[in-house]
């Protein structure tokens, strides 16, 4: 009797411990973003299909305040927009990290408007975001169910809503699933693109990728016969802008890859980058800077180009 009332004891004191060290550090991520919750495009994540959307909200923001400063964290990858412009483009890696962006220089007494657009090729993924203007986590926007999500890209959405709007759907509050606790870390903007690089010239040839194939129910990997274009920019750096060559009825998912020499052109093992639009947009850049010589991009839907 009396090791079990120890071993009693020892379960309801670790417990108490858990839950008090839970409560705790869940109250240290409130302090970060406040009562902001989880969410994404209303969308039946188990369909495992893509998905683009543009997060929009408006506010004001008072007079007397110390700074504006943005925490954003969008998986698998976001662009950032704040009262018309474009600032930044992300794609979350195993770190966790949560985007701090100082909008104070941008911000304006009165109405702003922050505008994200979220993509991801699985469908799956979250977004959280909130803003605050004092060191005390004094938020004034948090990401909740008064945003709006549109699924439909236009050139003046950053400005204003344009056409029909839904309500975004509820995840839950931090810390959640994967992203459990996220470390804030400042955030710089993208710097201006000073010029578009076009190709010197481009080769059509017959590729090979690989990709997973439904057999009976078992996923099985298997490699792929597709149309491939490799745009030769010589060896150059920037980020790589992918335009779609036509419309069509279904937003694609643009996959490509980087090459540096030719004899690379059909190596499969190297990897493959994978792009989804959303529908109405024409272009699409790469958030991150890289060195090549080639971009080869599968399946003739876009051509691609270097912001440099």
């Amino acid at each position: 009797m009396r090791r079990f009332t120890i071993a009693v004891f020892f379960l309801v004191s670790f417990t108490a411990a858990f839950s008090y060290l839970f409560r705790f550090y869940t109250r240290r991520f409130d302090d970060v973003t406040g009562p902001a919750e989880w969410i994404w495009a209303p969308h039946q994540i188990s369909r495992n299909i893509p998905v683009v959307f543009f997060a929009t909200r408006d506010f004001d923001l008072p007079v007397q305040r110390h700074f504006t400063r943005l925490k954003i964290y969008a998986d698998p990858e976001y662009t950032l927009y704040f009262n018309g412009r474009q600032l930044a483009t992300r794609r979350v890696d195993e770190q966790r990290k949560l985007d701090v962006y100082d909008l104070s220089a941008l911000a304006r007494t009165g109405r702003n408007r922050l505008v994200i657009a979220v993509r991801s090729t699985s469908g799956v993924g979250g977004l959280l975001a909130s803003i605050d203007i004092a060191p005390e986590f004094e938020n004034v926007v948090v990401s909740d169910s008064s945003w709006r999500i549109f699924r439909r890209w236009n050139d003046a959405l950053p400005l204003r809503d344009l056409g029909p709007a839904q309500r975004p759907m509820l995840l839950g509050e931090p810390p959640l699933g994967r992203w459990h606790y996220l470390a804030p870390t400042v955030a710089a903007f993208d710097p201006p693109p000073q010029r578009i690089v076009e190709p010197l010239k481009s080769y059509d040839y017959r590729a090979t990728i690989p990709t997973v194939k439904i057999v009976e129910g078992v996923a099985v990997a298997v490699e792929q016969a597709v149309r491939a274009t490799a745009f030769d920019f010589g060896f150059t750096s920037g980020r790589v802008r992918l335009t779609l060559i036509r419309d069509e009825p279904v937003p694609p998912v643009v996959k490509f890859r980087l090459a540096n020499v030719r004899e690379e052109l059909n190596f499969v093992e190297s990897r493959i980058w994978s792009t989804p639009f959303g529908a109405g947009e024409r272009s699409l850049t790469e958030p991150e800077v890289r060195q090549f010589r080639y971009v080869i991009v599968f399946g003739g839907k876009a051509k691609a180009e270097v912001v440099q």
